[in-house]
């Protein structure tokens, strides 16, 4: 076999994020049902037209499992720099594929602590929802499946690059001072999924969004508040080092009206609706043309 394709989901930043850990960040990633597709086969170095990001996780690949030529496809409906999963969309996609050519496929513990080799990852590598150190690459707690949730999701054209938001060591200081309020946010998210409780899943995302506008604040923050107001939204998500935001809805019907409410008072971007979903990497094997 030297033809496969990887997918892995995006994300609408996360549920919680922030100093959970008593040596440090965590997060678990808001995963929703938008994917992205890596095509990887072997043959001539194919690597030249990729994101950066992309090309440093080919890199990586070669060298950690021994391959020759490798040429890549990447197919990512997402614009970057939002926190939508994007850059772990095509890292992950292609340390997993190059993984698979190589006869050594990869479980998802050593699939994330590879992509946190490139860059701060997301964990959408697992197939349930976790808390993962995204900074040391490694598994935290792996948590059930989120209760059936809908998202009126906002996609500024505005952009945040995740490695200049790391730099900001004020912004770090302040996420550091909060940390009391972030554990407090974990344990909501933990006790609500263990009781698929939407409404107490949705506090604790609110929560953490709420720390997150005081540490940097979004010029949609009002409006996504009239939102979930006016449309009986359970709760508000952020990407907490990327541009996007969303309300919450226990169906599709809500975040449809909230979406027609936001384009009636919005246009500085793109607005989406989509369901949440637990992750998970989807390898499929290609045949070789005839």
């Amino acid at each position: 076999m030297n033809r496969v394709a990887c997918s892995l989901p995006g994300t609408v930043g996360e549920w919680v994020q922030g100093w959970i850990l008593p040596e440090g960040e965590a997060l678990v990633s808001l995963v929703v049902q938008w994917r992205g597709q890596v095509r990887l086969r072997s043959g001539p170095d194919g690597a030249a037209k990729l994101p950066p990001k992309a090309y440093r996780a080919l890199r990586l690949a070669r060298e950690r499992f021994s391959l020759g030529g490798v040429r890549v496809e990447v197919d990512n409906p997402l614009r970057p720099a939002l926190g939508l999963g994007t850059s772990t969309m095509d890292v992950g996609g292609i340390l997993a594929g190059a993984a698979v050519l190589a006869g050594q496929p990869l479980i998802p513990e050593d699939l994330f602590r590879l992509c946190c080799e490139i860059e701060p990852s997301d964990g959408t590598m697992f197939p349930r929802l976790a808390l993962v150190d995204h900074l040391k690459g490694t598994l935290v707690e792996t948590l059930p499946d989120p209760p059936d949730l809908h998202l009126a999701v906002l996609l500024p054209f505005r952009t945040l690059d995740t490695e200049a938001y790391r730099k900001d060591r004020a912004v770090m200081n302040a996420v550091r001072s909060r940390s009391a309020r972030h554990v407090k946010a974990y344990r909501i998210l933990k006790d609500g999924l263990l009781a698929g409780d939407a409404r107490k899943v949705a506090a604790a995302a609110t929560l953490s969004a709420i720390l997150q506008q005081a540490v940097m604040p979004r010029e949609e923050w009002p409006l996504l508040l009239g939102a979930c107001r006016e449309c009986r939204g359970l709760g508000i998500a952020v990407a907490h080092s990327g541009t996007a935001s969303a309300v919450l809805f226990p169906d599709a019907a809500g975040a449809e009206s909230a979406a027609r409410w936001f384009r009636s008072r919005w246009d500085l971007g793109e607005i989406a609706c989509v369901p949440v979903s637990g992750g998970g990497v989807e390898v499929q094997e290609e045949p070789d043309p005839a």
